[in-house]
């Protein structure tokens, strides 16, 4: 009886230390990034970013008409003019461009980064 009683209770042991190894390994739950859409007015283009003051919000909790945000080009950001690809180097001050993209917080910063850029005219 003495016996069986040890053997449960290692056994009871072995699984708990198994189920903890387990969930210490598991991947952390992932939050996706917010997203943006915004029409904007292109004020400044510099490598890998375009600095553009918003000028309609069409997605994007804490954007506002008039804000000046400063857009980050990544590997992935698809740049198009009248249907064809283009780059954000073929940018212009004062143009008008759509832009959707993607919301990064680290603490207090928040970065843009451009998924698309569309320029409208």
């Amino acid at each position: 009886m003495k016996r069986a009683s040890i053997l449960v209770t290692s056994a009871v042991i072995m699984l708990a230390v198994a189920a903890l190894a387990t969930a210490a390994t598991a991947p952390a739950p992932t939050t996706q990034p917010a997203v943006f859409a915004i029409q904007a007015k292109v004020l400044q283009v510099g490598p890998g970013w375009v600095q553009v003051q918003v000028v309609k919000v069409q997605q994007g909790s804490g954007l506002r008409a008039n804000a000046k945000l400063r857009i980050i080009e990544t590997a992935k950001t698809k740049v198009m003019r009248t249907g064809k690809v283009s780059s954000v180097k073929d940018l212009k001050a004062g143009e008008m461009v759509q832009i959707r993209g993607s919301i990064a917080r680290s603490g207090k910063t928040l970065t843009y980064q451009a998924g698309s850029v569309t320029i409208i005219r």
